[in-house]
């Protein structure tokens, strides 16, 4: 079975980890799987990333929109 990775990144300014932490699971909460991408490659094709929302493929750049 193909393994993939999947992450979730975001740009958060705060005084400590501990807030940053805070403010990550305040921002998956209030997004959700609806609005928050998820990074999805195989082990080794960093370069073919793509991003999803939900269940369905999402641009890259949010200039695409």
């Amino acid at each position: 079975m193909p393994q993939w990775l999947v992450s979730v990144a975001l740009p958060i300014e705060a005084e400590s980890a501990e807030e940053a932490v805070r403010e990550y699971w305040r921002y998956v909460d209030e997004l959700g799987a609806a609005e928050l991408p998820a990074y999805v490659w195989r082990p080794g094709a960093e370069l073919a990333m793509l991003a999803y929302v939900a269940d369905g493929p999402a641009p890259l750049d949010p200039e695409d929109d």
